[in-house]
């Protein structure tokens, strides 16, 4: 498994951020067409729509991150609160926010808000499964070690890494959950904040390559 798809000199495509975007492109793609297909004119405030509660949703999802998950860390590192390629987006904060601001965009524009929500819940269902893939592709949506040779290996960036070695993953959670720990050894410099879901990013030793080159012949042996 690749975070990182490509290289544009030094600057990576990420796996996660391409996937992130493709989720609200189909969702709004798709409420278009359902609005269109209603009649009822609303189709055109769709662009319009998907750009502010987009844009919210990710406003919300990094700061439920930052403050419900990670404040152990944020409260001494504040400027690193707008970083989101360092991790960190909480799918609460995302949908609380993303609600209020399509709440306000139908009350502006006088659209009957539950009718308008009727007709969007599938394009939002679409959306959110795409921004899972989003989370499996970065890592940090995993499940358990499968017990065998069956399962997605992840690189040594990544939190599933940093959580289970590089046992094959993918099984639902089941039963008893296994007890894991940080290695300090690893990430000094973060062993501090156990809570801290994107704290693999500020270790030296997983810090992002250069290129692509040395990026995949890196993580040969250890990703599928």
């Amino acid at each position: 498994m690749h975070q990182y798809l490509f290289f544009i000199g030094s600057f990576p495509i990420r796996a996660y951020g391409l996937l992130f975007m493709l989720g609200i492109v189909s969702a709004g793609i798709t409420a278009y067409y359902i609005m269109k297909r209603d009649g009822r004119g609303w189709h055109v405030h769709i662009f319009d729509f998907t750009m502010y509660c987009g844009l919210s949703g990710i406003v919300g999802g990094r700061l439920w991150d930052v403050f419900f998950f990670d404040w152990a860390y944020y409260h001494n590192h504040l400027t690193e609160i707008p970083y989101v390629w360092q991790g960190g987006m909480a799918i609460q904060g995302g949908l609380l926010f993303g609600a209020v601001a399509g709440i306000l965009y139908t009350k502006y524009h006088h659209i009957d808000t539950w009718a308008f929500a009727d007709l969007l819940a599938p394009s939002i269902i679409l959306g959110q499964s795409i921004g899972r893939m989003a989370n499996l592709m970065n890592g940090d949506a995993f499940g358990h070690p499968t017990g065998g040779d069956f399962g997605i290996v992840y690189p040594d960036t990544t939190l599933a890494y940093h959580t289970y070695g590089n046992q094959p993953c993918g099984r639902p959670k089941s039963g008893k959950v296994r007890s894991t720990s940080w290695s300090s050894s690893r990430c000094s410099s973060t062993a501090a904040s156990p809570t801290r879901r994107a704290r693999y990013f500020a270790c030296t030793s997983c810090s992002t390559p250069s290129n692509a080159s040395s990026w995949n012949s890196s993580v040969a042996t250890t990703s599928t």
